[in-house]
């Protein structure tokens, strides 16, 4: 279990919010209007996957301090749970922020009306709220 918590921590820390800045950097800069049908580039599979990937070793973590330590009274409690809820939030805008089918939903389609910068500023909001989720970590 320290693994986790020391991998959540490094990759929450100090390579998720450098990946996020990086990735909307090279998605505007490559950014072209794709075709509904046509296939997400590497880079597009892999960052929301990362992205997944810290919410899972946070999630794996937080259910171990609900059922295996007993904490649930503090792992539940405020401002504790807003850091789960903040991940997932961020695992959602980290796949919103590569897809190209526009019409899955009304805040992929107004991020479709920003053309080459709705990836900026999803990743914008995905970066604020990993930060946040950072600061939330720390006061607890």
């Amino acid at each position: 279990m320290e693994w986790i918590v020391y991998f959540h921590g490094i990759f929450g820390e100090r390579v998720l919010p450098l990946l996020i800045v990086l990735a909307a950097i090279w998605f505007t800069v490559t950014w072209k209007a794709p075709a509904p049908d046509t296939p997400r580039t590497l880079a597009a599979r892999i960052f929301p996957q990362l992205v997944t990937l810290q919410f899972s070793l946070g999630f794996v973590y937080w259910l171990y301090g609900i059922v295996a330590i007993g904490q649930a009274g503090r792992y539940l409690g405020f401002p504790f749970i807003l850091h789960p809820i903040l991940g997932l939030l961020a695992v959602l805008l980290a796949h919103w922020a590569v897809t190209n089918r526009p019409e899955r939903n009304a805040f992929t389609r107004t991020l479709a009306r920003l053309g080459r910068w709705s990836v900026v500023a999803t990743m914008g909001l995905l970066l604020g709220v990993v930060l946040l989720g950072t600061v939330i970590a720390y006061a607890i």
